[in-house]
């Protein structure tokens, strides 16, 4: 009786020791870790808001760089346009002039054709100057985007893999994630129904000359509204996340 009385007396003092030291390393060893986490974590985030300071549905639209990428697209095609219909090269004004870092293609995308030679058993049909799209029923193969819109596509990509971060921002970032892409396939569709007017806008050679596509902007449907509300998600759970409301006193 003796013995096991002393076991169980060694158990319950060592339980005892064991939970103290537990609660003692919490405030000396795990906060001053838990605090390093935190900070990291709300460096990462105050760069995420910074690039995401959008106030606005437009400046959505502006500042994730879809439009400067619709407007790429738009006049690469346009110039394209000319130099298929009217043999004419065309250069957009200099305010127009961004530059393209890359493009999503169309899961429609025909790839690669064939490139009639010398050397191919072709009839006559076949080498006739054909043009290269048909423009009245075009469908988009590749939508180019600019430095900007890659900029904010990169910065989600690397806070979606980040470790620290917890889950219920990380599921809001990837749902702004998709719906940036979502908004860009959007806007090649619009672009669709803005290409396929070239035709009737610009029906010869002399329709060219000091051309404006500012019409086009009219026909555009994607205009923002969804990643606004997107980016509005993933602000709540880092407001909910970081319970600002509780520490600062909650808005009307």
């Amino acid at each position: 009786m003796v013995k096991n009385l002393t076991q169980i007396g060694f158990w319950i003092v060592a339980g005892s020791v064991a939970w103290l030291s537990y609660r003692q390393a919490r405030r000396t060893i795990f906060q001053p870790a838990k605090n390093e986490v935190f900070k990291v974590q709300i460096e990462k985030l105050q760069e995420l808001m910074q690039l995401l300071n959008w106030k606005s549905d437009f400046d959505a639209w502006r500042a994730s760089g879809l439009s400067t990428s619709a407007d790429i697209s738009m006049n690469s095609l346009f110039k394209t346009y000319a130099k298929d219909r009217f043999s004419a090269e065309v250069k957009p004004k200099a305010e127009d002039k961004a530059s393209s870092v890359g493009m999503i293609v169309s899961p429609n995308a025909t790839g690669f054709e064939k490139i009639v030679g010398p050397a191919d058993d072709a009839d006559e049909s076949e080498k006739r100057p054909h043009h290269v799209y048909d423009w009245e029923n075009y469908t988009w193969e590749t939508f180019e985007v600019s430095s900007r819109y890659q900029e904010v596509v990169e910065l989600l990509d690397e806070v979606s893999n980040n470790p620290v971060l917890p889950h219920e921002i990380l599921s809001k970032v990837n749902n702004l994630q998709k719906e940036l892409h979502d908004a860009a396939i959007r806007a090649a569709h619009d672009l669709e129904k803005v290409v396929r007017e070239f035709p009737r806008h610009y029906p010869n050679r002399e329709c060219l000359d000091g051309a404006d596509l500012t019409w086009a902007h009219n026909m555009r449907e994607e205009r923002g509204q969804n990643l606004y509300i997107k980016l509005n998600e993933l602000k709540q759970a880092i407001r909910t996340y970081l319970q600002t409301d509780e520490l600062f006193g909650s808005r009307t």
